[in-house]
């Protein structure tokens, strides 16, 4: 009976100490994730991004991501890519959790700043017509509201919705998202 209790108590222990290693104050992460832009479905748009994390007091954290994104434009029969290149940084705060901090849901704020390539640099579209500006630095602010879920220890899933503000960008000032993305904590 002493041996089933000893057993029971090291069980429970060792699932306290699983849990207390999640968002430690400076603890980093590696996080990487998917998204689309819901407003265009019938086209293949999406962004791309990595980055690194740093946990603060509370399960708030400290973010910056480099991204990649890729977006139509239609020009009569075709279709004019925009690629952007950003760096996004700022923070997030802890909204809420369960007891555990298995599932939390944050909110993140943060600036934007990177560089718009329209059709690859060209001026030139296929029928002749010439493109005023093939290139722009652009800048702005984003909102991200995240659904973040331990899947182990160490790895989480996040799924979430941002929405933008861009300056300069051809593509107009509001920009909304949503994905999902995969975090490894070290």
């Amino acid at each position: 009976m002493m041996k089933k209790i000893f057993l029971i108590i090291i069980a429970l222990l060792m699932n306290i100490m699983t849990y207390a290693q999640q968002m430690i104050l400076k603890q980093k992460g590696l996080e990487v994730s998917y998204s689309v832009f819901p407003q265009s479905p019938e086209k293949y748009n999406y962004a791309l991004s990595a980055g690194l994390i740093s946990y603060a007091k509370n399960g708030n954290y400290l973010f910056g991501y480099a991204e990649y994104n890729r977006q139509y434009s239609e020009y009569t029969h075709y279709d004019i890519p925009i690629d952007t290149f950003l760096f996004n940084g700022g923070y997030s705060l802890y909204l809420w959790g369960d007891l555990m901090r298995n599932v939390n849901l944050n909110l993140g704020i943060g600036g934007l700043a990177g560089y718009e390539q329209i059709n690859k640099g060209n001026e030139m579209i296929y029928d002749g017509s010439i493109i005023n500006s093939t290139g722009n630095f652009i800048y702005g602010a984003n909102g991200k509201l995240s659904l973040e879920s331990y899947l182990t220890e160490q790895l989480v899933f996040l799924v979430n919705g941002q929405l933008r503000y861009l300056q300069n960008s051809q593509l107009g000032q509001l920009h909304a998202l949503f994905g999902f993305g995969l975090r490894f904590n070290f």
